[in-house]
C-alpha cells in the first residue's frame, strides 16, 4: 500500500520531520499485515506526519484511528494530528506505556537525536508484544558520500559541527549523535530481538555513480578485512557474517536512509 495520494489540505499543513519516501517506506512495512485489532505507536511524533498518514490509511479501510494509534513525543504541544492523542515523554526517555501494549511502533529520525541509543531501542523492546515490529530510521552513514565526506572533514554526511555552549534535549539543526547500521543493528539484537532486518528509503543518484567509480577498491578491502578478522575472531566473524555481508551492500552503499525493522 502506498503512501501516494495522501496529500489532503490538512495533512499538507503537517511538516514531515523526514523525507517523504522514508515514512511511505515505514508505512509499507507496518500496515504489510491487516490493521484490524492492532495498535501502533509513533515515538517522537513530532508535528504528527506519519500519524497523520496511517491515520487516514484507517479511516478509508473503516476504522478509528484513535482506537488504533498512539503517539508520543518530548513536545507533545507540537503535535498537531487532532484524530489522534500525543503523550509526554519524560526527560529520561521512559516511554509512558505498559509492557507489550502495542504490536508495532515506529520511531522516524529520532535516534540520531539522543544521548542513549541503547535505552531508546529497549524501551521500544519493552512495549512492544512477542511476534512485534519496531521500525527506526536514521541518515545513512554508511553510504558513500557519507564515506568520502568522512575522509576529508571527518564529519558522516548530515552530521556536522554543532554549538558547544547548548543544553536542548534536541537539535533541530542538526543531529548529535551519528550511528551506523551495524551498530544500530548491533542494539537491536543486544535488546532481545529475534530478527533484524535492513531496508532503505531511496537511492541517491550521486552514490551510485560514486558507488560504480569506487566498487573494485571497497570490494576488494573488504574482503581482505572479513579474511582477517575470520582468521583471528571465528566464532565473531559467524555471528556477524551476516551483517559484515550488508555493511558494504549496494543498498547501503547508495542509499540516503537506513530503516531497521525488529520483530520481537
Amino acid at each position: 500500500m502506498a503512501v501516494s495520494g495522501l496529500k489532503g489540505s490538512r495533512m499538507a499543513e503537517i511538516r514531515p520531520f523526514s523525507h517523504r519516501k522514508t515514512s511511505r517506506k515505514v508505512f509499507d512495512l507496518l500496515v504489510a499485515d491487516d490493521m484490524a485489532g492492532r495498535r501502533i505507536v509513533d515515538v517522537g511524533a513530532g508535528e504528527g506526519y506519519f500519524v497523520s498518514v496511517l491515520g487516514e490509511h484507517l479511516k478509508r479501510n473503516g476504522l478509528a484511528p484513535a482506537d488504533a494509534l498512539r503517539a508520543c513525543d518530548l513536545f507533545p504541544e507540537q503535535f498537531r494530528c487532532g484524530d489522534v492523542p500525543c503523550d509526554r515523554i519524560d526527560a529520561n526517555g521512559v516511554l509512558p506505556y505498559e509492557d507489550d501494549s502495542f504490536d508495532a511502533a515506529s520511531c522516524i529520525e529520532v535516534v540520531e537525536h539522543i544521548e542513549n541509543q541503547f535505552h531508546l531501542v529497549r524501551e521500544l523492546f519493552r512495549i512492544v508484544k512477542p511476534g512485534g515490529k519496531v521500525v527506526v530510521t536514521t541518515p545513512n552513514v554508511l553510504n558513500i558520500n557519507s564515506r568520502l565526506g568522512f575522509f576529508h572533514s571527518g564529519f558522516g554526511l548530515l552530521f556536522y559541527p554543532l554549538p558547544l555552549g547548548s543544553d536542548e534535549p534536541i537539535h533541530s539543526g542538526g543531529h548529535i549523535h551519528p550511528v551506523s547500521f551495524y551498530y544500530l543493528a548491533h542494539i537491536f539484537h543486544r535488546c532481545g530481538f529475534r530478527r533484524v532486518n535492513l531496508h532503505f528509503d531511496r537511492t541517491k543518484k550521486s552514490a551510485a555513480a560514486l558507488t560504480a567509480l569506487f566498487w573494485l577498491p571497497v570490494t576488494a578491502g573488504n574482503f581482505f578485512f572479513r579474511m582477517r578478522m575470520r582468521r583471528k575472531k571465528k566464532e565473531v566473524y559467524r555471528q556477524n557474517r551476516e551483517l559484515l555481508r550488508q555493511v558494504n551492500s549496494f543498498g547501503t552503499l547508495t542509499s540516503r536512509t537506513i530503516i531497521v525493522e525488529g520483530v520481537k
